[in-house]
């Protein structure tokens, strides 16, 4: 996939018809969760946390897991929770096994770069420029560990080399990328915090997943996000920082894609089903996503307003789909 040329035609209608500034409202932190649980959202559940029994499923853990599942979001705290789930596996993947109300606040996807599996999700930023900088540089410093993990763990299982050597070249790109960011918060006086992953497992299946969702359509998303931001922040030096960046974070979107084609082949067929519907997930809560960072990006950034944002996430997520 070209994620260059479909960043293009994202970006051109809004480039045409909109002006920078601001417009722009408080993005709404505090969620409730009111879902239905699949035995596929149970059967990756378990598998991502290690779990060998079903009565294992902590309640506020599941409630992360569903609000990323349908928003895209990072659960930061959970205030109530109750869940229920049956007792024996289902057949069918996609039958209703279990119930889950939770209420609290997270944490949008608010800049770019590929989280690894089990990164822990730091407070959101202040509503400055700097702020908003250190913390992208703390996350392209986590896609550092992203991309390593990645490339250990493709090694492990016999993937193409060419895989894997794109893997270790996108990771000391988010190097540069971390520096970059770090260098422009600093000038503002703000630091970086050090990324943290949680111990999680890493089999084929979550890594599938994680990557279908985190690499295909996140990191795709913040390509886009960088290209606008390269062509329209307000400070030169931000512009400059963003445009190698920007043509990085494409590629890095580009690979996430050969990934998902090569980790497809290596699952099973309901292991499949799984990844797609994670992808899907992650794809129809890219305007939810962007309604979130509208209401956080700072206004030097030149991003568009709340309503054009959230026009072209759905136009990309529809030209992703398309792709596919």
């Amino acid at each position: 996939m070209k994620i260059q040329l479909l960043i293009v035609a994202t970006l051109a209608p809004v480039l045409a018809a909109c002006t920078t500034g601001g417009n722009c409202h408080p993005a709404e932190e505090h969620f409730n969760v009111d879902a239905a649980v699949t035995e596929a959202d149970v059967a990756k559940f378990m598998s991502d946390w290690r779990l060998g029994e079903r009565g294992d499923i902590g309640c506020e853990r599941l409630c992360g897991y569903v609000y990323q599942r349908d928003r895209g979001w990072e659960l930061a705290t959970a205030e109530s929770c109750q869940h229920t789930i049956a007792a024996t596996a289902a057949a069918d993947p996609k039958a209703v096994v279990g119930h889950i109300q939770c209420a609290g606040s997270g944490i949008e996807y608010i800049c770019m770069g590929r989280r690894p599996l089990g990164h822990v999700e730091v407070a959101p930023p202040g509503g400055s420029l700097a702020e908003h900088l250190a913390q992208c540089a703390h996350l392209e410093a986590a896609s550092v560990a992203a991309f390593e993990q990645l490339a250990a763990l493709l090694t492990g299982w016999g993937a193409p080399t060419e895989l894997v050597d794109r893997c270790r070249v996108a990771a000391r790109e988010e190097t540069r990328h971390a520096a970059l960011l770090a260098a422009l918060a600093a000038r503002g006086g703000v630091t970086v915090t050090r990324p943290e992953q949680a111990p999680i497992a890493a089999s084929r299946l979550a890594i599938a997943a994680h990557n279908a969702a985190e690499g295909c359509v996140f990191e795709a998303w913040a390509a886009v996000r960088a290209a606008w931001v390269a062509a329209r922040a307000s400070d030169p030096a931000v512009r400059a920082a963003y445009l190698p960046i920007a043509a990085d974070e494409a590629r890095h979107a580009d690979l996430a894609w050969n990934l998902h084609t090569w980790l497809m082949g290596q699952l099973d067929e309901p292991s499949r089903a799984m990844v797609s519907a994670a992808q899907a997930a992650a794809l129809a809560s890219l305007p939810d996503v962007a309604a979130g960072q509208a209401g956080r990006d700072p206004p030097e950034l030149g991003m568009p307003p709340r309503a054009a944002l959230v026009a072209m996430a759905s136009r990309f997520a529809a030209g992703l789909r398309a792709a596919a």
